[in-house]
């Protein structure tokens, strides 16, 4: 039996409590993301040496591999499913636990990461209150756990010799993390969610089996600059940077670095609390996120006393899981297939039952499915709004049609992402009054910067092209710009950048104004209307993330000669007359929310002067 390796347990500590700390959202952990890519290599190494072991006495079984691999990651996974499908039941809105069973049947099969890569679009319901979002990782290693063992086995026929095999991984490891690299690039979801772009890290825990084997160094300032890689990348690194990419070779390359080192001697490798949240890590890792997102979508603000309550609830119901679901042993693992298929179809059926909602609470809770098309033509979606990755996507901005400059009239150029696009419909009415033209260039998460500051290389290649290109041709002819986008992204960071191109443009003699902060909600602003509706109980400001009145606040004073503030303190102008919420999810403002927004850019001093309006609007109600 293979010595326990404490130091891989400590591996194990380190990135579930990066994890925990970045989806909590707790400063200088910004990189905690890259906890995942520790486990995939940690995963990579233990099924590769159980593989070759198993094959080399000539005793392997892809079903026992299977099963065993059943016994040990489904049991948790299926409390977990169960008990939040039921607590999902009893809080969440019809239309919700709908998405919320979808999303358990897709982790249950081992397909949540396909699913998620699938329908990401845009204006799908934020990640962040997806409640099984975290489980694409589990998806990507069972996904590999049934096909590697396969691949090496039929190595192991084909070849006979294990260093011809060691070589092949190593060719394939390369290939793939190029392919990787490459594709994060081309369509940077499909290579976060998918296995094959996924592969290589992996394959890299293969590759420290075999180095540990060739390589006997014990080197302590070796292992502490590999653990100090893994920390910095969890303080340095932000979610903007693409990834998996060349930065992804930090964290991966530091974990091989510690496994091939193997030394676990260290008082504090071995210490009680490493170790126990080492083994807790897998019961952690299920359940830390379900328990920040039912806190959101209850309402609490994330402060200190929020944060801590989420940890210690989350280790104590890991130590539960861990405790009676996780060490279970079951001499088969048809029990648990048979229970995985059971609750797999209960949650698929579930997924299109409802609860007795109806009339407007119901229309309410569904609003954003049921006004797509609208929401469509408000952002001129496909056209002056675009959705796009990479450089292929350029084309799909309509140059012609959403850059026409008018000369009969003044021309004003609307930038930024799709809380600009949100703006334009609305804009355009009232602009027109003045004999105003406004064009449009927005793309999803496009931040209108002069440097790339984590956009696509989409919105990196539009950006320069109507800074560098049209707007240095058309100076002459363009009257003005509106900068436009949610900001709370970027925080304080966003203040320099904005400056940057204000600055910019008035060396080009071109007016600019900066449209402020929106409303921002913890959860969909419909879904807070509709829980309103069913208590007759006003639950905006429960809702409010109330980081966005902060920075509302800090950016009115430090860009005060741009900005124009359009943020509501109080008295939001929740309903129209017509029931269409103020925003049709937790940021962006429906056309109702858009026109009232839009008459308060309009009559804003700063509005008027860097652009001149002295005439009365007439006609915009």
């Amino acid at each position: 039996m293979a010595k326990f390796r404490y130091d891989i347990n400590a591996l194990r500590c380190v990135a579930v409590v990066s994890v925990l700390l970045f989806h909590l959202k707790v400063p200088y952990c910004s990189g905690g993301f890259i906890g995942v890519d520790v486990f995939f290599v940690i995963s990579g190494y233990l099924m590769t040496r159980i593989i070759f072991k198993a094959i080399e006495k000539n005793e392997f079984s892809l079903l026992d591999f299977w099963g065993k691999r059943v016994k040990r990651i489904v049991p948790a996974l299926l409390f977990l499913t169960l008990v939040v499908s039921i607590v999902s039941y009893v809080i969440y809105l019809p239309n919700e636990f709908n998405v919320i069973e979808k999303n358990a049947t897709s982790s249950l099969l081992f397909y949540s990461n396909i699913a998620y890569w699938k329908n990401s679009g845009y204006f799908e319901p934020a990640s962040e209150n997806n409640i099984f979002l975290h489980t694409w990782s589990l998806s990507v290693e069972w996904q590999f756990y049934i096909i590697y063992p396969i691949i090496i086995w039929l190595f192991f026929k084909l070849l006979k010799k294990r260093n011809y095999i060691v070589v092949l991984i190593v060719v394939f490891t390369f290939l793939l993390c190029g392919l990787s690299i490459f594709w994060t690039y081309r369509s940077a979801t499909a290579s976060f969610y998918l296995l094959p772009t996924r592969t290589w890290e992996l394959l890299v825990g293969a590759l420290a089996l075999m180095a540990e084997k060739k390589f006997k160094v014990q080197n302590k300032w070796l292992l502490i600059i590999c653990y100090m890689a893994i920390l910095l990348s969890t303080l340095v690194l932000t979610d903007s940077v693409l990834w998996p990419g060349v930065y992804t070779l930090v964290p991966v390359m530091a974990t091989f670095g510690i496994i091939v080192l193997n030394q676990d001697s260290y008082v504090i490798l071995k210490n009680s609390a490493v170790q126990l949240t080492g083994r807790l890590s897998y019961s952690l890792y299920l359940w830390h996120w379900p328990l920040i997102v039912f806190a959101r979508y209850i309402g609490f603000q994330f402060n200190a006393i929020t944060v801590f309550s989420i940890i210690t609830a989350s280790f104590l119901i890991a130590y539960f899981s861990y405790t009676f679901i996780e060490s279970i042993k079951l001499k088969t693992s048809i029990p648990i297939i048979f229970a995985l298929a059971v609750l797999s179809l209960c949650t698929s059926v579930f997924s299109n039952f409802s609860k007795d909602f109806t009339g407007k609470i119901a229309n309410m809770a569904d609003y954003e499915k049921k006004h797509e098309s609208e929401i469509t033509r408000q952002f001129s979606k496909g056209c002056c709004f675009v959705e796009g990755e990479n450089r292929e996507d350029f084309d799909k901005f309509k140059r012609r049609d959403c850059l026409k400059i008018d000369s009969t009239q003044k021309n004003i150029l609307l930038l930024g992402d799709s809380h600009a696009a949100s703006l334009s419909s609305s804009l355009r009415a009232p602009l027109r009054t003045y004999h105003i033209n406004l064009l449009q260039a927005t793309a999803s998460q496009g931040f209108p910067f002069l440097i790339k500051n984590g956009n696509s290389e989409f919105c990196e290649l539009l950006y320069h092209y109507i800074y560098y290109d049209f707007l240095k041709k058309n100076k002459s002819h363009i009257d003005g710009v509106i900068l436009a986008g949610s900001w709370l992204p970027h925080s304080n960071e966003v203040a320099d950048p904005l400056l940057q191109v204000c600055k910019y443009l008035k060396m080009l003699n071109i007016p600019v104004i900066i449209i402020g902060q929106t409303n921002a909600y913890t959860i969909p602003f419909p879904t807070i209307i509709a829980k309103g509706m069913a208590s007759n109980t006003d639950l905006t400001d429960i809702y409010s993330n109330k980081n966005a009145s902060v920075l509302n606040a800090f950016l009115k004073v430090k860009l005060k000669d741009y900005y124009v503030d359009v943020y509501y303190d109080k008295n939001i102008p929740k309903l129209s007359a017509n029931f269409d919420p103020f925003e049709f999810d937790d940021n962006h403002l429906s056309k109702y929310g858009a026109d009232l927004v839009v008459k308060r850019i309009i009559s804003d001093s700063i509005f008027k002067k860097q652009f001149k309006l002295i005439v009365p609007m007439k006609t915009f109600n």
